[in-house]
């Protein structure tokens, strides 16, 4: 999948009117967040697209979030419209945030 900052996203991302930018690093062993995003984004398809990408490779505007924890970024035509940080958020907050930034398009 490419990173957030490539020249060719995703198609599932441009449909999308939702993209979860999942900020971790790739080295890093598969977290239960890693299960949590999936989680969601299945619930929200085809709405939500997941873009994962490493620190070093997050888009200027977003970069502040990549330094200290695994992120994820709820944006909405690109602007962030909700944040998760760390690994340790529940699915039912994080799942609110989606599901407000997926109805409020429809």
């Amino acid at each position: 999948m490419a990173t957030a900052n490539s020249t060719a996203q995703p198609r599932e991302a441009e449909r999308a009117r939702v993209t979860l930018l999942y900020i971790r690093e790739p080295a890093a062993p598969r977290a239960a967040l890693d299960a949590r995003v999936a989680t969601i984004a299945a619930r929200h398809a085809p709405h939500v697209a997941v873009v994962p990408v490493a620190p070093g490779d997050v888009p200027a505007p977003y970069a502040r979030w990549s330094a200290w924890a695994p992120c994820v970024l709820v944006l909405r035509d690109g602007a962030i419209v909700g944040e998760a940080i760390g690994a340790s958020l529940p699915v039912r907050e994080l799942d609110r945030v989606v599901r407000c930034a997926v109805e409020w398009r429809r």
